[in-house]
């Protein structure tokens, strides 16, 4: 009776199996009469990835956002309470109130910066900021964005060493903004993690076959280990959380400068050791 049933149950499973695999058949062939084709099956996955892809995309919006509270949260709340203590009479205090609005004031700089490269990077995403190259001098950007940052590096005693003589006239087609933006942002970085005394070295020199520029920016720091290489181009991603926001860092300057070069079609590359410091390259169409 047993064995019966047992058959019976086999019977009735593989009769299921052959009823859905009908089904499955004559849906097919009716999307295919439908189509015309197996464009359908192409479709469908194109689908399936477009709805993972918006998924993704959907849960990096809430971690950037939830990174951008977080970022504005800790300078605001400085500011308000420097901006409170000086409101109940502090302000009074012939030494403490210039203080005070001192580091009020850096906080504010320091939320402004934040929110314009928040900006910058959600203009270049929507692609309401396009690049738009030109025959651009490296020489005479270098030379601006170091007069600016200057200030900067004195404190630290840090001197910039330039490109030879035989490479300063070297042209790339680039867009201006961007590369300053670029050379900015990797200089800063550069001067924020190398010791006093120590040399920041920009250097570049043509490929092989003169069509290209290959740029380095190289530091003398505390270099970064090899097992956070793969990630510092991400948002908000620091190395030393605790040295980079008394720096005063948006978390954000990495992320830009491999923005702008994705932009130009390029690629920058890293390469880091522990106590040796830290080299950024990038190549950019030569002018001729």
């Amino acid at each position: 009776m047993v064995e019966l049933l047992g058959a019976v149950i086999g019977l009735a499973g593989a009769s299921w199996g052959l009823y859905q695999y009908r089904q499955c058949q004559r849906i097919q062939k009716t999307l295919r009469s439908l189509l015309g084709s197996e464009a359908w099956e192409t479709a469908l996955r194109a689908l399936l990835h477009r709805v993972k892809v918006h998924e993704e995309s959907a849960q990096a919006q809430h971690a950037f956002l939830a990174e951008v509270s977080h970022e504005l949260k800790t300078p605001l709340n400085i500011l308000l309470g420097y901006l409170d203590t000086l409101v109940q009479g502090a302000w009074r205090d012939e030494k403490v109130a210039p203080s005070f609005l001192e580091k009020s004031l850096a906080q504010v700089y320091r939320m402004n910066s934040l929110v314009q490269d928040i900006l910058l990077l959600a203009q270049i995403e929507s692609g309401g900021w396009l690049i738009q190259p030109e025959a651009t001098p490296l020489y005479p950007l270098l030379e601006e964005v170091w007069s600016e940052l200057e200030p900067l590096a004195r404190r630290k005693s840090i001197t910039l060493r330039k490109p030879s003589l035989e490479v300063q006239d070297l042209s790339v087609e680039a867009d201006p903004f961007a590369l300053r933006k670029v050379f900015k942002n990797l200089l800063e970085n550069a001067i924020q993690y190398s010791p006093e005394g120590s040399t920041v070295t920009v250097s570049w020199e043509l490929t092989l076959d003169k069509k290209r520029v290959k740029i380095s920016v190289q530091d003398e720091g505390i270099g970064i280990p090899e097992e956070h290489l793969s990630r510092i181009f991400d948002r908000f991603y620091r190395v030393d959380k605790s040295r980079s926001r008394q720096s005063g860092g948006t978390g954000l300057g990495l992320s830009i400068v491999k923005e702008l070069i994705d932009a130009h079609g390029a690629s920058i590359s890293v390469r880091s050791r522990v106590g040796s410091g830290t080299t950024f390259t990038f190549a950019l169409p030569a002018c001729a």
